[in-house]
Formats: structure tokens, C-alpha cells, sequence
């Protein structure tokens, strides 16, 4: 879970202490059972809410898949030709820049980015990098680790990025696989 995830609870649990400081106050069952439905939901839902009120704003993901996009030389622009900034959009956003070639699976031969859809919420948890250029049964998907997040499989101290074969049995109904275009550079000599 990401910091930000985990500071996400705080969100419910205000409103479940004030609603228990209510209760303690005026003795009003109303405010007491109140307080346990915010304190069963916030628990039981964690990761939904998250992903419903504050995951959008993270587009830390989008900033590492195109830098990943263009170590290998593929270009991560949009597909209406123009550049766009991570650091100034929503993963939503970034999401919405792909309308076209979306599959549930990754063509043979490419690179691109998969993105985690989340249909339930009409959310985008996530987008990484991958490549199914040189193995017929998997592809490698390059996932993005940061520092802050648990659990960190390499218990590294820094962002990383780790690339892992994945199967195409293995593929889960929430990827979204778009493919890239080589990134055509011009080289000055």
C-alpha cells in the first residue's frame, strides 16, 4: 500500500470519532451506531475508497511508464500526436489519451502500456510498461516499485523498476493493453 493509501483512512476515521464523540456527549444511540458503520466500512472497504476519492490524483505510475516507453525506444505520446506531462494529469486523463487500439490482450510483436482498470469504480488504479516482442507465451511487465509502498519484494530503500514475466494465462480482466508506436528520433550529427 501506498503511503498516501494508508493516510486515506483518515478520511473515515474523523468522521467516526466525531461520531463517537456525539454519542459520548448526548447519549444518542443514532451516533453510536453510526460510528461502527464508518468504522466497518473504512475497514472493510479500505482500497475501494482509496481508489474512489484520491488514487486519480496519483500519476507517479503514467511518469515511470514513459520513461520506460522511451528506454525503449518507443514514443509515449498520445494518440491525438500531442506530448503530455504527467505531473499534470490524472491517471484518467493519461487513460483517456488511448481511446483507440485498447485490447484485453497485448499484440504480438509490441510494446505499450497496460493500464489497471478498475470497472466496478470507473477508475484507472494504475498503467506500466510492457513488452511482448520476444516471447510467444509471456510478455514482461515492467512494474514500478516505490519506496514508500509495502510490501517492496526487494526491500529496496529507493524506486525501482522490476521487470517479470507474465503469462498470457495470467493476464488479469483488469488490463487494458495499448500498444506504442517506435519513437522515431532524429539524430544530429
Amino acid at each position: 500500500m501506498e503511503l498516501r493509501e494508508r493516510f486515506a483512512g483518515l478520511f473515515f476515521i474523523i468522521p467516526f470519532a466525531v461520531s463517537l464523540l456525539l454519542h459520548t456527549l448526548t447519549d444518542i444511540d443514532f451516533f453510536f451506531f453510526l460510528s461502527l458503520v464508518l468504522a466497518v466500512v473504512s475497514t472493510v472497504f479500505h482500497h475501494q475508497l482509496y481508489l474512489l476519492f484520491f488514487n486519480d490524483s496519483n500519476s507517479t505510475s503514467a511518469l515511470y511508464a514513459g520513461n520506460a516507453a522511451l528506454e525503449e525506444d518507443y514514443d509515449p505520446v498520445g494518440q491525438d500526436g500531442k506530448y503530455w506531462d504527467p505531473r499534470k494529469l490524472k491517471l484518467s486523463q493519461v487513460f483517456a489519451l488511448y481511446p483507440n487500439k485498447r485490447s484485453a490482450r497485448p499484440e504480438p510483436g509490441s510494446c505499450g502500456f497496460v493500464f489497471t482498470y478498475n470497472k466496478l469504480l470507473s477508475v484507472v488504479e494504475k498503467v506500466e510498461f510492457y513488452d511482448y516482442r520476444h516471447r510467444k507465451g509471456s510478455f514482461t511487465l515492467y512494474k514500478f516499485y516505490f519506496s514508500h509502498t509495502q510490501p517492496n519484494p526487494l526491500f529496496l530503500d529507493y524506486d525501482s523498476i522490476v521487470k517479470t514475466e507474465i503469462s498470457l494465462e495470467r493476464i488479469s480482466k483488469k488490463m487494458i493493453f495499448v500498444p506504442l508506436n517506435r519513437y522515431s528520433r532524429e539524430y544530429v550529427y
